[in-house]
């Protein structure tokens, strides 16, 4: 049962159950002329009263504090972005073709390499080389056979594109 619409937060309920027992027992007291009832409603306003400012002075706040915490951890700030940067990328796919790694993760690689070298850094002299390794590597890959020949385009674009 979370709080929403149909639910009232708890503290709101702690609220109007002294609100209600402060009035109950003020207008009982004077109904009646009962002396206790009256320092009944004025010990529970005061209770009333210092639950207000006990919870919007220390346990809201605190409450927040430590949600927080345990959600998002004590750094100050939003999370550092950890994503790979472009130069990572062709970093790591650089390192898979240097060193002895499974066929398809060869294949992959350098398709992905020649990719980023093609289209996002715009030199395809750089891409048909990688294709040109890859090639003398595998000579019979089928992955390869869409991608064009090394001297077959300036562009080094792909035959299907």
């Amino acid at each position: 049962m979370t709080p929403g619409p149909e639910y009232p937060k708890p503290t709101v309920v702690v609220r109007a159950v002294l609100a209600v027992a402060t009035v109950g027992f003020g207008a009982l007291g004077l109904a009646l002329g009962a002396p206790r009832l009256l320092a009944a409603a004025g010990a529970l306003g005061i209770i009333w009263t210092a639950w207000d400012v006990l919870w919007d002075r220390v346990l809201g706040p605190a409450a927040d504090w430590i949600t927080r915490v345990l959600t998002e951890g004590v750094s100050e700030g939003p999370p550092p972005d950890t994503r790979p940067t472009l130069d990572d990328t062709i970093r790591l796919l650089e390192s898979h073709l240097a060193h002895d790694a499974a066929r398809s993760v060869h294949l992959q690689a350098a398709i992905r390499l020649e990719e980023i070298y093609r289209t996002v850094r715009k030199d395809p002299a750089r891409a048909r080389d990688v294709i040109a390794r890859i090639r003398a590597r595998y000579p019979d890959a089928p992955e390869l056979a869409r991608l064009e020949e090394p001297g077959d385009s300036d562009q080094g674009r792909r035959l299907d594109g």
